[in-house]
């Protein structure tokens, strides 16, 4: 017969009215988002200069994984290395003093290793990543029309495979290089035709390998994008000085929601595109010709990095504006992936991945339970028996092993296993050992085991521990025994639920 068959309690169902209310109360709180607040897209965040009170020719810019940021200095001839926003984006180092000679581009790839485009000798010098203290790892290219030479290159960028996409722009082309293979070629395609895109400068690239590419022309810029193959496809970007039309424009940046960024030269400005699958429209412009917090003067080469933002170079002012974008809320979450718009969240906690984050959901682990009265708001672990919000204790016995057989002089002389009580934690574990007679049970109290009597009134007695927990027993006499386990929840709350995870059965022979 089942063990124990008038202990097991099962968790009740709720009430068909409680989950119509919880329903109800669901579709009143998806209205109850607060609203994103109305405010630009852009907005200016800081600016910083190297050692020396400004760059000479800031040019290329690019992040790594930490948020450093790196600026390609050709007037210096070298790339200098700043800190992360949240460290103050304070000067650290330089590389590539003495080796560089014009650097115009910078990219980092997916290992963080670096990689500058010197526009002096025609070359691509690659890095390994400034934690490993940024060593030449090699050169490749050199001057000339041949797939692989590089004439000038400009701006860069790098795909999942390392991969690098260079312009090289007085050949009028985009060049595909392996670095990995001492910047083997793959491919490249002219940018030239349709007539007047003879000045490349800046490239992106998004997930489904279109290529965007801008031409730095007063009267003639535009930003293209390709196909992977280099067909062209359409025009992005045309000239002029309105929303989406562009002057000189030069850094190109995809942002993680597959926005174009556009570093608008001409018009002293920068700008924001809708994804490609979303018409590359004209979502927001920033800035205007001067050299106060919303001026640039001739801006170059941009970047992304954690915490919505940009990071521009102001080539004209010499320095690096930093800009804050799409995060109304400043908590550096992008509005357009920030699980609680409106409300400064910067961990985007959702405990319930109801993609509601929990700094604006009145139930954050949708137990049922609002959070006010939820003693364990951001956990959901099993049945709930009180209705408390927190899991029901719960125990699991380990050893003796299940339907464990024993020799006699091998016979278990401990009882041991796990428990678990949600946020709130174990109090204590209780356990009962029975010697199972034709039905009736002996249960082990004050160090032997008693007289039979029924098996569903079990004695228990403490265990040492809580979380991992254990109890000596003297089992010495042939036969079959049963153990139960049970765990009491800080607060009371006892163990009720009773199966094969902390009833246990073995025979000793």
């Amino acid at each position: 017969m089942p063990l124990f068959a008038t202990w097991t309690v099962r968790t009740p169902r709720r009430h068909r009215l409680a989950s119509i209310c919880a329903a109800l109360a669901g579709a009143l709180l998806l209205g109850a988002w607060p609203a994103a607040a109305q405010a630009a897209f852009f907005s200016y965040d800081g600016a910083f200069v190297p050692p020396g009170g400004r760059f000479l020719e800031a040019s290329g810019v690019a992040t790594d994984d930490a948020g450093r940021v790196y600026v390609a200095d050709a007037g210096a001839g070298r790339v200098h290395v700043f800190e992360s926003a949240p460290a103050g984006n304070t000067f650290i180092s330089s590389i590539g003093q003495g080796q560089l000679a014009r650097p115009s581009g910078v990219a980092i790839d997916n290992r963080n290793r670096i990689y500058v485009a010197d526009a002096g000798r025609n070359v691509i010098v690659q890095y390994d990543s400034f934690v490993d203290g940024a060593p030449t790892r090699r050169e490749f290219g050199g001057g000339g029309t041949q797939l692989g030479r590089i004439d000038g290159p400009r701006l860069m960028t790098t795909d999942r495979a390392s991969r690098l996409y260079v312009v090289d722009r007085p050949n009028a082309r985009v060049q595909f290089l392996r670095p990995a293979l001492d910047g083997r070629p793959v491919a490249a395609f002219g940018v030239a035709e349709p007539a007047t895109f003879l000045e490349p400068e800046g490239i992106a690239r998004d997930p489904e390998g279109r290529i965007f590419v801008s031409d730095d022309n007063a009267s003639d810029g535009e930003v293209r994008v390709y196909d992977p193959r280099g067909a062209l496809i359409k025009k992005v970007a045309g000239p002029g000085a309105g929303g989406g039309q562009v002057s000189s424009p030069r850094g190109l940046v995809r942002d993680p929601v597959d926005r174009l960024l556009i570093v608008d030269a001409g018009n002293s400005r920068v700008q924001a595109l809708r994804s490609y699958a979303e018409g590359s429209t004209f979502i927001e412009a920033f800035g205007t010709r001067g050299s106060g917090p919303g001026g640039f003067s001739s801006p170059s080469g941009a970047a992304i990095a954690p915490g919505a933002l940009l990071y521009v170079a102001d080539t004209g002012n010499g320095r690096v504006v930093r800009l804050r974008y799409d995060d109304a809320d400043a908590d550096g979450a992008l509005d357009a992936r920030d699980n609680c718009p409106g409300v400064a969240n910067p961990v985007q906690r959702d405990s319930d991945r109801d993609k509601r984050g929990d700094e604006c959901d009145p139930d954050d682990d949708n137990d049922g339970v609002p959070d006010g009265a939820d003693r364990c708001p951001r956990s959901r672990r099993g049945a709930d028996a009180n209705g408390d919000g927190c899991g029901d204790p719960r125990s699991r016995i380990l050893f003796p092993r299940a339907r464990g057989i024993y020799a006699a002089r091998q016979a278990p002389s401990r009882v041991g296993g796990f428990a678990g009580a949600d946020d709130l934690g174990v109090a204590s574990v209780q356990v009962a050992v029975a010697r199972v007679v034709r039905g009736r049970c002996a249960w082990y109290e004050r160090g032997r085991f008693r007289s039979p009597r029924a098996c569903s009134a079990p004695a228990f007695f403490a265990a040492s521990g809580q979380r991992r927990w254990a109890a000596r027993v003297g089992v010495r006499s042939r036969g079959a025994y049963r153990v139960i386990s049970r765990a009491r929840q800080t607060g009371g709350l006892l163990e009720s639920v009773f199966n094969r995870r902390n009833v246990r059965s073995f025979r000793v022979r």
